[in-house]
């Protein structure tokens, strides 16, 4: 245990100094992207941008990272595509919107709510709920009691009868509760216990109803996504909420009477619930080859010789890896420049306990820290937040199949496995072309305290305040950059902002009493605690 005497101290003003700079960094950031839209989009600095929160999703700047690039003699430069310059904070947002207009669309979700529609619907709008301990709980007594009440916030809060509902370590729900709220969606999320307060706390200031668990294997049935699909099951599919939401809800704003006028009839199956279901649902990484993967082949006019990030539910990986492989070999140089030149490489970044990096290297999804005996706090054993998995999602499958580029085979693939009810693999019979290849091409393990000395690098060095995920990207895309041919460019993704990780990833409490790491700073008189390269194991010469 660390002494009384630097403990009071330093985290208070670690936290304090950490908000400042990330306040001062997302202004910087937020002027830069202002300035490049008005140049580009709006014809004077007092133009207005319609279309609301949805209409500021994408378009991201890309960062060049001059100080971690000149850390490397090979000339290789290092981009960060700016995701936490979404609206939500995160690049989350894009998969957010496309997983929620594909509901609208297939009319799992009710359309969006506009002015027009009734005015007492309306006053619903971040309600408080009314009484959820006595008539409410009763009727529902076999549901616990956490559940009822973030389904019930739900309820009061939806002006359309639509519900979103989905299993989310924090940051996706955070972009569909945003969304939500600008469509008139009530939403439920159910997340697990390791993730930061802020998480929660935001959610919850968005109206949304949230259900906390433990964190365990998805093999059972207290997992975070299973309870989301279970909820859904309620709502949707025994309609355990309809008379509820009739009578507690929509006739008591109306100025209905909510007494026992409807004896014998059922209630209207108002009620409207969507899984969103982000790991399977492919509308994640369709948003991310249609968007996230045409901005950054634009931004550097094609020449992207690698993309290295890490992968949650594998939509951004996969999605921005097709588009960039798919762009190469469809090029009208394509014989020229198969001679001299090797498609993207995209690599994984993979952090303590996943299975995926096995997954890329070995063909098996298994990582030792799995094992019940050696598992330390949760599943995927890492201080790293919303990455790694123990298990094959639809999203991260079509990394691992082999892609004939020729016949645009990525874009048929990703529809023919949109319209499968239950998504598999096809079968491929074990030839090969040079038109051929699987979407991922490699894999890196990045340790948890690789990714706490890239975080304060990178805040010391290029002022950016990171979360825990895009430490680890950062940290990867430096290790791929010493592997590439010189003035290669390599890009990477920055998530989100440390803002939302100072009670774990920058807490030092958190990061060394409970996970047993280095603090850098803590040693000042060691040249080499500073020293990003031998933390990372680089040899540069």
């Amino acid at each position: 245990m660390p002494s009384n005497k630097t403990t009071p101290r330093t985290t208070p003003l670690l936290v304090v100094s950490a908000s400042a700079v990330a306040a001062a960094s997302f202004f910087v950031l937020s002027f830069f992207r202002r300035k490049s839209r008005a140049i580009s989009t709006r014809p004077s600095r007092d133009a207005v941008i319609n279309g609301g929160y949805q209409s500021l999703i994408g378009d991201t700047p890309l960062l060049y990272l001059p100080h971690i690039s000149s850390l490397l003699p090979n000339k290789v430069k290092i981009y960060a595509k700016m995701e936490c310059m979404n609206p939500g904070g995160t690049g989350k947002d894009r998969a957010a919107r496309s997983m929620i207009l594909c509901a609208e669309e297939k009319g799992e979700l009710p359309p969006p709510y506009n002015a027009s529609m009734n005015a007492n619907t309306a006053e619903r709008a971040i309600a408080i709920p009314r009484d959820i301990s006595n008539t409410a709980l009763n009727n529902h007594s076999n549901i616990p009691d956490d559940i009822h009440a973030a389904i019930v916030i739900a309820l009061e809060n939806t002006k359309t009868h639509g519900i979103l509902i989905e299993g989310t370590s924090g940051s996706t729900g955070i972009s569909l509760a945003s969304l939500a709220c600008t469509r008139g969606h009530g939403i439920i999320v159910a997340m697990p216990d390791d993730q930061s307060n802020q998480k929660k706390e935001f959610l919850e200031k968005l109206g949304c109803g949230v259900v906390v668990v433990k964190n365990c294997s998805i093999s059972n049935p207290g997992h975070y996504v299973n309870v989301a699909r279970r909820i859904w099951e309620w709502l949707n599919v025994e309609r355990r909420y309809d008379d509820y939401y009739w009578t507690s809800v929509v006739k008591c704003d109306a100025g209905g009477n909510t007494s026992n006028d409807r004896k014998n009839s059922s209630p209207p199956k108002l009620i409207r619930a969507a899984f969103m279901n982000q790991f399977e649902n492919l509308a994640n990484v369709t948003s991310h080859y249609r968007s996230t993967g045409p901005e950054i082949y634009s931004q550097l006019d094609g020449n992207v010789d690698a993309f290295v990030m890490s992968a949650g539910t594998g939509g951004t990986l996969v999605g921005v890896g097709a588009y960039l492989k798919e762009r190469w070999f469809e090029s009208t140089q394509q014989k020229q420049r198969m001679t001299s030149q090797s498609p993207p490489r995209i690599i994984l970044v993979d952090p303590p306990g996943s299975s995926l990096f096995n997954k890329i290297k070995f063909g098996v999804a298994y990582a030792s820290q799995q094992s019940e005996q050696k598992l330390r706090r949760h599943r995927y054993d890492t201080l790293a937040e919303g990455i790694g998995l123990d298990r094959i999602t639809a999203n991260f499958a079509l990394g691992c199949e082999m892609i004939s580029w020729e016949k645009k085979a990525f874009a048929n693939r990703l529809n023919e496995a949109s319209n499968e009810q239950n998504y598999q693999q096809t079968p491929k019979d074990g030839t090969t072309s040079l038109l051929q290849s699987k979407i991922i091409d490699d894999a890196l393990s990045i340790s948890d305290q690789q990714a706490v000395h890239m975080a304060h690098y990178l805040l010391r060095h290029e002022g950016l305040f990171v979360g825990s995920s895009s430490a680890m990207n950062i940290a990867g895309a430096l290790i791929a950059a010493s592997q590439m041919a010189e003035g290669s460019n390599i890009v990477t993704v920055v998530c989100d902002g440390g803002q939302r990780h100072t009670s774990r990833f920058w807490n030092r409490d958190f990061v060394v009493n409970e996970w047993g790491l280095k603090w850098p700073g803590d040693n000042v008189t060691d040249p080499i605690e500073h020293d990003i390269l031998h933390q990372l194991s680089l040899n540069v010469k």
